[in-house]
């Protein structure tokens, strides 16, 4: 078993750090269910903080998701701080209403790339963001970044309602040289909690596996699968990204080498794990080093056994390395970590 208290063994790659909960929009399917900013929201200097602690451990990526980062005054001096010391830093934003503005702090913080929320076409984009100029604006944000040299990206978080946008979406997006598209499902958290009747049923994610597919193969735009889609079956190789062909799911890394640090400083395996139990600690009370070292941190994961599936992913032959799949979709579609619904293995037409 690997020992997590010695930080000479691993790298901490792709960590997630909402900054900041304030947002621009209402969005119907957010599992954070953001609005107001918390009135005890980590100072810069906290921040900064935290990033020398990554910084230590290895961090190689990091991601400022929100909210909306723009809302959080600073977060350009972070990302700034980050990319001096060698981390790739982007951020996720909703792109409603960019301006040479943000384009300004975009270029002081040395991004990597910038992803942006596209939810549907016109009519879905704009009533699942609540704002009739939704789509437009995020069009425009989209042509701001291009002319402005700004690598993008596009994150679809998918439901019953966008589903059929998918072929129009992938044309709009090439049209807009956008570089890498990533599918992800909605999940039956925060603003959807209980909302079983909004998310995909299995056969519905299968489509969506196949579509994948088969975008693969264009060159144009690079097409992917978040966690919580796929897992061993024909399509497997396909579907995680065209830069590397023969990429597998290798289980969720949430607490082995991913990290998630939320706005007022709590500490988790992965960001979209939107429920209290999954807090390992608090930054104003530990260091994120400390808590990162605990061994008894993020048991998860760290102490995961194939012996602790249930359902479907019970005696699979591949449990041992799809380990039950994203520990986040299981958790609010099953209430299980380790039993999962949507596995492509187990979806029958």
């Amino acid at each position: 078993m690997t020992d997590f208290t010695k930080t000479s063994e691993y790298l901490l790659t792709g960590c997630n750090w909402e900054i900041t909960l304030g947002c621009t929009l209402h969005c119907a399917h957010c599992g954070s269910q953001a609005g107001k900013a918390r009135a005890n929201e980590m100072s810069v200097e906290e921040c900064l903080s935290a990033a020398r602690d990554l910084i230590s451990l290895g961090c190689l990526e990091l991601t400022m998701i929100g909210g909306e980062v723009f809302l959080y005054k600073g977060w350009q001096k972070v990302a700034a701080y980050l990319t001096e010391h060698g981390v790739a830093v982007n951020i996720v934003t909703n792109g409603y209403r960019l301006t040479e503005r943000e384009v300004e702090q975009i270029k002081q913080a040395g991004l990597v790339n910038v992803g942006l929320s596209l939810d549907g076409m016109a009519a879905n984009q704009n009533q699942i963001r609540g704002r009739s100029d939704a789509f437009a604006s995020l069009q425009s944000s989209l042509d701001l970044l291009d002319a402005n040299g700004i690598g993008t990206g596009v994150i679809t978080t998918l439901m019953r309602s966008n589903l059929d946008d998918l072929e129009e979406m992938h044309t709009f997006l090439k049209d807009h040289h956008v570089q890498i598209w990533q599918l992800q499902l909605a999940s039956p958290m925060g603003n959807l909690a209980g909302r079983h009747d909004i998310t995909l049923t299995p056969q519905q994610v299968k489509k969506v596996i196949e579509f994948i597919r088969i975008k693969s193969f264009d060159l144009q735009l690079g097409i992917v699968a978040a966690d919580s889609i796929g897992y061993f079956d024909e399509n497997e190789p396909f579907i995680r990204g065209r830069t590397s062909p023969l990429c597998y799911w290798g289980g969720c890394s949430a607490g082995t080498s991913n990290i998630f640090i939320d706005s007022v400083g709590n500490i988790k395996g992965c960001g979209a794990l939107y429920d209290d139990c999954f807090i390992e600690g608090n930054l104003r009370e530990r260091s994120l080093i400390e808590i990162w070292n605990d061994p008894n941190a993020f048991p998860y994961n760290r102490k995961f056994s194939p012996d602790q599936l249930t359902g479907h992913c019970k005696g699979c032959s591949a449990s041992h390395l799809c380990r039950g799949g994203c520990r986040s979709s299981n958790y609010f579609s099953t209430g299980s970590l380790f039993s999962n619904a949507y596995c492509s293995r187990n979806i029958t037409n």
